[in-house]
């Protein structure tokens, strides 16, 4: 069985993370099997399309189980984007409940800020963020480094202490979280030029062993 697990959801930009892993660990594999998952080291949930259809492909395929399973055995997990807004309770884009492994909400990015001051939605491009507290995944990452958004929701956790870095976009909005060995970013990090690949790096260093 591969080192790391990439989640196949059926709707995700599977292959260019798997080509950013591949750079660091080449043992990994694209996968529903609920075998092949809890066997490996690490496992890593891309994220593109909209909440439901993701849901819906994780409800279908009885990938919630597996997603929970592998969070309490205690290994490594890395959300990206919709993969990371899965994890909430709900979300203002569908009506499909979220895995709730996080406590909290997804909600509409605001398109005007507290000065009126328009904004275009989906927040598309690069942006700065600003970490809050140390992270393994940002070990090396200079603080305000730029990373790739693509997004029109925003999730706001209960425990703001799980937050690890926000970026400004209208309001300020959560970039990244970390509960136990679970690590979720908001961003692209296979979108976002060597920087990015440095948070993969990062997340794979967690299963070194030597």
């Amino acid at each position: 069985m591969a080192i790391i697990s990439i989640l196949d959801t059926k709707s995700a930009n599977f292959h260019s993370v798997k080509k950013a892993v591949d750079l660091f660990e080449k043992d990994n594999t694209i996968t529903s099997l609920n075998n092949e998952v809890m066997k490996s080291e690490a496992l890593i949930i891309p994220g593109v399309s909209s909440t439901d259809t993701v849901l819906r492909n994780i409800y279908d395929q009885n990938l919630d189980k597996t997603i929970l399973d592998f969070y309490k055995s205690g290994k490594p997990i890395l959300c990206i984007c919709v993969g990371m807004q899965i994890l909430f309770e709900n979300s203002e884009e569908g009506n499909l409940p979220g895995l709730g492994i996080i406590k909290g909400n997804v909600i509409k990015i605001p398109d005007y800020d507290k000065n009126k001051n328009k904004y275009k939605i989906p927040h598309m491009g690069w942006n700065q963020i600003e970490t809050s507290k140390n992270s393994k995944i940002f070990s090396k990452i200079k603080n305000k480094s730029d990373f790739y958004f693509v997004h029109s929701f925003q999730c706001i956790p209960v425990d703001e202490k799980i937050i690890t870095s926000k970026a400004n976009y209208s309001v300020d909005i959560v970039a990244s979280i970390e509960q136990e060995n679970l690590f979720a970013v908001q961003f692209h990090p296979e979108k976002s030029s060597n920087i990015g690949l440095k948070v993969y790096e990062n997340f794979i260093n967690l299963i070194r062993k030597d």
